[in-house]
């Protein structure tokens, strides 16, 4: 992996998000290009509460956003220089969405906060922002955790679909040092069951890439079961497959995604084809 993208609101760097793309950069010695969203022409947000954000007296919501931006700039500059890593930066100032899309389709991953909003008004989690990335982003897309503490466990969510296989490919080649974590392969039982010989072919093909697995199988409601199973888990990272077009990621579109990524502090990796 080469270049790693690292999304921002131009207002304000979220440091958690930053420290845990500085992590995958010195773990995968990749570049990292920050974005810095401006959204000049079609902020939301109005010129009161953007003041409130920068704690600034300035009356032009351009002004208030050139500054911050440029802030946001040096900070990351200063951050990804004190830990050796090689840094770029791309202020884009029309459509955050037009903007990201065109930005992923030449980047290896992109990493975003699911708290990153636009809207004048407080959103739930993951925001519609967000959930729109997820859906038409040109590469893969990890969630942020709040907090990190390290990875000692990854888990790839399996429902036998080729998004979900295609997640743990593409998972692989992107993090080849991950090798050594052990695996966890959690299958729910629900609409789709999977075969013996489809669970050996995986085991077969999980064996060549690595070396502690463990096959986890339930019965029930896959939201509700992988929810469960993932609470459990400490510094895990969890895979799965493309957002908006398998059974397991839509999960993200409910009620059930706020404790998935915002309470157990995992990130979250969803492919993309």
């Amino acid at each position: 992996m080469e270049k790693i993208l690292f999304i921002t609101d131009a207002m304000a760097i979220n440091p958690q998000a930053l420290d845990f793309a500085m992590f995958l950069c010195n773990l995968t010695h990749s570049k990292l290009t920050g974005i810095f969203l401006e959204n000049l022409e079609y902020e939301g947000r109005p010129l009161t509460m953007l003041q409130a954000e920068a704690n600034s007296p300035a009356n032009s919501i351009d002004d208030i956003k050139s500054n911050c931006c440029e802030e946001g700039i040096q900070q990351f500059r200063t951050a990804c220089a004190s830990r050796g890593i090689p840094a770029v930066v791309h202020r884009d100032r029309g459509l955050p969405m037009d903007e990201i899309i065109r930005e992923s389709k030449y980047a290896d991953l992109l990493l975003v906060d699911a708290a990153l909003s636009f809207a004048s008004q407080p959103e739930p989690i993951p925001t519609r922002f967000v959930r729109d990335i997820l859906t038409d982003a040109a590469c893969p897309v990890i969630i942020t955790p709040v907090g990190f503490e390290g990875i000692e466990q990854i888990i790839f969510a399996y429902d036998g679909h080729p998004s979900s296989m295609l997640a743990m490919k593409q998972f692989t080649h992107l993090f080849p040092q991950l090798s050594q974590q052990p695996v966890n392969v959690i299958t729910v039982n629900s609409e789709h069951r999977i075969s013996a010989g489809e669970k050996n072919r995986l085991k077969e093909w999980l064996l060549d890439h690595y070396n502690n697995i463990v096959f986890t199988e339930r019965e029930g409601v896959i939201k509700t079961e992988l929810l469960e199973y993932v609470l459990n888990k400490k510094n895990a990272f969890l895979v799965m497959g493309s957002y908006g077009r398998s059974t397991i990621s839509n999960m993200l579109k409910s009620s059930h995604a706020t404790p998935i990524i915002r309470m157990t502090n995992q990130p979250v990796f969803i492919s993309h084809s």
